[in-house]
């Protein structure tokens, strides 16, 4: 009589009765087969592979995806500082009446690229090539610009530089320098 079973289990009166009975725990022909079971996953050679590929793989996607974020970074200031080169540019061709429009413009650089260090933005302004320095105001705190007073119809350019790096995981790899130029005809 085996263990657990009620004596109308144990009966051999129906067919498929020790069938039944063997299914229980203390069957040794169940323990053999739980245990041939469990060797059979623990041994078979296609179990674990893909944790063995997402172990090699994904230390290289995210050096990837590392390097396309700190590229993307360098791209989003390039488009700051030309955003605010732009807007430089354009104050200065209708900038004529003001008192010191090249500080104006500098500001304008610096306060156009929120995200960029100012203190690493280089302007240069040029009106018909030749250079225009940080400042340019009028004789008296209320006079319009001399420099562009009669600058009507003449070629204002206005650039910008700014020395940004390259890095991946506290690692710098390249400096680079973004510039953006614009020109344009004052009004």
């Amino acid at each position: 009589m085996k263990v657990g079973l009620s004596e109308r289990e144990s009966a051999p009166t129906e067919e498929g009765a020790e069938f039944r009975a063997s299914k229980f725990i203390g069957d040794p022909q169940m323990k053999h087969s739980l245990v041939s079971r469990v060797r059979s996953l623990l041994l078979s050679d296609s179990e674990g592979g893909a944790i063995i590929e997402i172990a090699v793989t994904l230390p290289l996607v995210m050096l990837i995806m590392t390097g396309i974020f700190s590229f993307s970074l360098a791209l989003y200031q390039k488009l700051q500082l030309a955003e605010a080169v732009s807007n430089a540019g354009h104050y200065l061709a209708v900038a004529r009446g003001d008192h010191d429009p090249c500080a104006n413009a500098v500001a304008d650089v610096i306060a156009g690229a929120p995200g960029l260090t100012a203190n690493s933005i280089v302007v240069t302004m040029s009106l018909n090539g030749t250079a225009l320095p940080q400042s340019c105001p009028g004789i008296k705190a209320t006079d319009p610009s001399s420099t562009f007073a009669s600058a009507q119809g003449e070629t204002v350019t206005v650039g910008a530089t700014y020395v940004t790096s390259l890095g991946v995981y506290q690692s710098q790899y390249s400096t680079l320098t973004l510039a953006s130029q614009i020109s344009e005809i004052v009004q």
